[in-house]
């Protein structure tokens, strides 16, 4: 008789514990989907801010020199370059909103999101960048 109950307290022991895994894979599948629907599949929405620096501030930095080929590959640079440029009597400054893949992309060829970032150049012009999360 004992023999019995014990293979039915393994039985619902198995099943508990496959229960209790089947839960926590719902919450994390659904937290998942939640956070997603939040953001957005590209993640949180950034903005790619430049402004235009002295070469007083350029003091043992790093200086990536910009040509058109590479405003051409990243439009974002370029609107937020152009925007920097557009009002001389302004503050120098440049804010554009930007996906995530942009982001990915301005960081592998430029380091616009890295810590210590280089400061950009051209036309003789150089640029600070920062990302923005929002």
């Amino acid at each position: 008789m004992e023999s019995g109950n014990n293979k039915r307290m393994i039985a619902v022991g198995v099943a508990a514990v496959i229960g209790v895994v089947l839960l926590v894979a719902t919450v994390v599948v659904v937290f998942t989907a939640f956070v997603t629907l939040i953001t957005g599949v590209d993640g949180l929405p950034q903005e790619l801010v430049v402004q235009v620096v002295g070469e007083e501030d350029l003091q043992n930095a790093s200086v990536i020199h910009l040509t058109d080929r590479d405003l051409k590959q990243h439009p974002v640079l370029a609107s937020t370059i152009r925007e920097a440029n557009s009002d001389p009597g302004a503050l120098k400054s440049g804010l554009a909103p930007m996906t995530g893949v942009e982001c990915l992309a301005l960081t592998e060829s430029c380091g616009v999101y890295t810590k210590d970032a280089p400061y950009l150049e051209y036309g003789g012009v150089y640029y600070a960048t920062r990302v923005l999360l929002h």
